[in-house]
């Protein structure tokens, strides 16, 4: 799989553009492992997927879980909608999921009693169970984010259990969560699935920060990741020209924006990566591109005509 096939991008973002977050909750699967038995759901905002998210998919399945799928929500709880696309997002699962029991899914909601809704429809003879840090507990377990707490409680439990990774830290305070007199009645539901220390500070804020310095992020994210993120430039340095920002990452999100408007001749004769590269580039050629682009004025035919003249 190629990071820039559009065939791939534009499957991704029709697949996002059919879920509303206002229907029913609605869960689509990417790329489907076998569902034998117990399914877990590690459902996280991937920006980018880092080796702890391996790391635990891979422990749960030395727990006895069939399949483990990752499971993007398109609009994430508590989350800025920032950093990779939700279709790079999805691309990055993918080269992460390419081990045998691991699928990827996106979901049309972000709480986990309405995944847990939309999981039972998807998968309806299956035990599912979710994958979560100690950090979601708290926000599980708040209803702030539930017209009605105790049914939300009810229905998300009755349908699925939580299996809690804490971070070294972080574990006495999901127990301490876990032992209020509001939640007894979940807890049984909830177990602590202890992990290495060092899993801790594998975060994606830390892969980003070392990112954004120039910095290699080798052993922070699975390697396929590592080389994608290469490949598009996400959270590198700006380059800058006779006093122009250019980011090679945003000037990608903005053409796939422009081919998608264009999606009949994109599909059939579009190359992203040599756009991107032109586009890109420091001279004329590229300065025109992206003023042609920051002005809503790029058009397929001027696209085709600078591909092939690249």
């Amino acid at each position: 799989m190629d990071a820039y096939d559009l065939a791939t991008l534009f499957s991704h973002r029709e697949t996002l553009s059919g879920l509303d977050p206002d229907d029913a909750p609605r869960m689509v699967a990417l790329r489907s492992a076998p569902t034998l038995g117990q399914m877990a759901l590690l459902p996280g905002s991937f920006n980018p997927p880092t080796a702890a998210h391996l790391l635990l998919a891979e422990r749960a399945r030395r727990e006895g879980f069939g399949c483990v799928l990752f499971v993007l929500a398109k609009h994430t709880v508590d989350k800025e909608q920032s950093g990779l696309i939700p279709e790079d997002r999805l691309m990055s699962l993918r080269f992460v999921a390419q081990r045998a029991g691991m699928g990827v899914a996106v979901c049309s909601a972000g709480l986990f009693s309405d995944m847990a809704d939309a999981a039972a429809l998807l998968f309806p003879s299956t035990e599912v169970a979710f994958l979560v840090g100690s950090d979601k507990v708290a926000s599980i377990f708040n209803g702030a984010y539930y017209p009605d707490r105790e049914a939300a409680l009810d229905a998300l439990f009755s349908r699925s259990r939580l299996i809690v990774a804490p971070r070294t830290d972080e574990g006495e305070v999901a127990r301490e969560i876990l032992d209020r007199e509001e939640n007894r009645a979940w807890a049984h539901r909830v177990s602590i699935l202890p992990l290495h220390p060092a899993v801790s500070e594998l975060s994606s804020t830390r892969v980003r920060g070392m990112l954004q310095a120039g910095a290699d992020p080798t052993g922070l994210v699975p390697s396929a990741v590592g080389t994608f993120l290469s490949d598009v430039g996400a959270f590198q340095p700006s380059s800058f020209h006779d006093g122009e920002e250019i980011d090679r990452y945003r000037i990608r999100a903005q053409l796939l924006d422009v081919l998608w408007s264009a999606r009949e001749w994109a599909e059939r004769g579009a190359d992203l990566r040599a756009l991107v590269r032109i586009a890109s580039s420091p001279g004329e050629e590229g300065r025109e591109v992206r003023r042609m682009i920051a002005n809503g004025r790029a058009r397929a035919e001027d696209l085709a005509a600078l591909q092939s003249a690249g």
